[in-house]
């Protein structure tokens, strides 16, 4: 990517970062807080990273802004480059997944998702689609394998540690 169209990546990011920034700042405040100790209250670190995304994300799109000049306006050309990118598709695959494992948290029992979020997230990425099966079956065993360990201790960590009652 050629330094103008970092600029304008950083726009379009700090943009978004903003928004989301923000909002982690809103929703955490509307958190219920202890009236004796506002310090312990849950709401605190989620304000305090929601802040400090909004300020990071501010330097980043007025530094894109001044690097662009202001012109950060996209062509046809700049759309179909962004959404044939690979690294754009893998960043989209990445989210969808993310979100379908939010979203299925309390319908699946916690260690069979966290599992199959591993494995799926590991085997999306590595699997090679131009080879055959047979000579990538490790990666997927190896995949099984890591996704296994991962929700066996992040299971036990959760509940036995911290004490956490998991879905």
């Amino acid at each position: 990517m050629t330094e103008k169209n970092m600029a304008k990546a950083d726009f379009y990011t700090g943009i978004i970062m903003m928004a989301f920034g923000i909002t982690v700042t809103v929703m955490a405040i509307r958190m219920p807080s202890m009236p004796r100790d506002p310090y312990s209250a849950p709401g605190v670190l989620p304000m305090f990273l929601g802040i400090v995304i909004t300020g990071l994300s501010v330097i980043m799109f007025v530094r894109s802004v001044i690097k662009t000049k202001g012109n950060v306006g996209f062509s046809h050309e700049s759309l179909k480059s962004f959404f044939t990118d690979a690294s754009t598709l893998r960043v989209t695959i990445t989210a969808i997944l993310c979100v379908s494992y939010a979203m299925l948290l309390g319908k699946l029992l916690f260690p069979l998702l966290t599992f199959l979020y591993v494995f799926v997230f590991i085997v999306i990425f590595e699997y090679d689609l131009k080879t055959t099966f047979r000579p990538q079956l490790r990666k997927v065993l190896t995949a099984a394998l890591i996704a296994f360990l991962t929700a066996v201790l992040i299971t036990a960590v959760f509940q036995y540690l911290f004490l956490v009652r998991l879905p």
